[in-house]
């Protein structure tokens, strides 16, 4: 919106001291150009003067528009900048949460693998064997042997 003041502005200011022409064609529509009508049924020559009252307050409005449209493209970059630095604060944040979180889940194995090398020690330390006194071993027969008779 204020691309097209701006353009408006300039186009006004640069076209200030031209002539133009309104002509109207044989259609009835009016047309205003900065040639003399060629085809025309009636054409009239308008004499547009410059007023320097208002082309300097059109030059200051201009250089306004210009340093607010500056002014906020600065305030813009600002802004992106800002966000940028946010966002990378927050992923480092995030990072830093997750290796936080890791850390917390690997000292929790280790401490379940200590408490499980602790009790399997404790039963090691613990087993009672339960040994029988040597006994005679029985003797066996002498095997038998048979023979068949064919």
């Amino acid at each position: 919106m204020r691309g097209l003041i701006l353009i408006a502005m300039v186009l006004s200011y640069h076209s200030a001291s031209a002539e133009i022409f309104k002509c109207i064609g044989k259609d009835s529509k009016t047309v205003y150009q900065a040639k003399p009508c060629q085809t025309s049924d009636k054409a009239v020559q308008l004499d547009i003067q410059a007023n320097e009252g208002q082309e300097s307050a059109a030059k200051a409005r201009l250089q306004a528009l210009e340093s607010e449209q500056d002014a906020a493209k600065v305030a813009r970059q600002e802004a992106e900048r800002r966000d940028a630095m946010l966002k990378n604060q927050t992923e480092s944040t995030n990072a830093l949460k997750q290796s936080a979180i890791a850390q917390q889940q690997q000292v929790e194995a280790e401490q379940r693998q200590a408490a499980a090398l602790e009790r399997q020690a404790q039963q090691n330390n613990n087993r009672v064997m339960i040994v029988a006194p040597p006994t005679a071993l029985p003797v066996m027969p002498a095997p038998v042997t048979t023979q068949i008779l064919r």
